[in-house]
């Protein structure tokens, strides 16, 4: 249950591996040859791209740190089901920062592959947790209708900006395909404001009941 100590400590695991994860992702640049800190051009022509590639990462990790959190969280309960559910979001955190390294250091169209695969697979398993608990009651209220619809468009707009950058990395260029998932940052701010509208759409306007008094009013009509 939320209150049991076994709780705390699934959630403190979950979180630590998202701090390993996040941790390890400097270790990714790593060019401190003397060459590559002789000037700024130099270092930025030896650490540019895998500096860009921790701030992407750096990003992406935080935010399914910050999601995966408040979901779990929430729940009223973790059963086993959920716990080898969310391990294996985990298995998917702790190989962003292999697959970022990759991305940083070679300028070829099978690291962005990778690195989209990664962080769609991991993306779509939380969704898969959250779709999952609510279905056996494990977050409190079931979902509406609505909030269902919402949730499962949102699950999939990220995997399919990144699993279409495949082809990009392939057919134009790697950084032509990294350049696709800078969309997201337009995308979800919409799918956000489209949400908020269909919502206010949704709810009936209910003006304010005028209060009555029910009961008769008597005057005291003089004798």
């Amino acid at each position: 249950m939320r209150d049991d100590l076994e709780f705390a400590r699934a959630v403190t695991f979950f979180d630590a591996i998202f701090a390993f994860s996040v941790t390890l992702l400097i270790t990714t640049v790593d060019d401190f040859s003397p060459a590559a800190w002789s000037s700024l051009a130099a270092l930025k022509e030896a650490n540019g791209p895998g500096l860009l590639a921790f701030a992407i990462s750096f990003v992406v990790v935080v935010s399914f740190w910050r999601a995966n959190h408040q979901e779990v969280t929430g729940f009223t309960a973790l059963d086993s089901r959920v716990l080898l559910l969310n391990c294996m979001v985990m298995f998917g955190v702790v190989l962003i920062p292999f697959a970022t390294e990759a991305l940083g250091k070679l300028d070829l169209p099978l690291p962005v592959a990778v690195y989209a695969v990664v962080i769609s697979g991991t993306y779509l398993m939380q969704r898969v947790v959250v779709l999952d608990a609510d279905r056996r009651g494990l977050n409190g209220d079931r979902m509406t209708r609505h909030e269902m619809t919402w949730t499962i468009v949102n699950g999939a707009v990220l995997p399919l900006i990144f699993l279409a950058s495949i082809p990009v990395a392939y057919l134009v260029s790697p950084g032509a395909a990294q350049r696709c998932w800078i969309s997201l940052a337009v995308i979800f701010p919409v799918l956000g404001y489209l949400q908020r509208a269909q919502e206010r759409r949704s709810t009936p306007d209910t003006p304010a009941a005028t209060e009555q008094d029910d009961t008769p009013s008597t005057s005291k009509d003089a004798p």
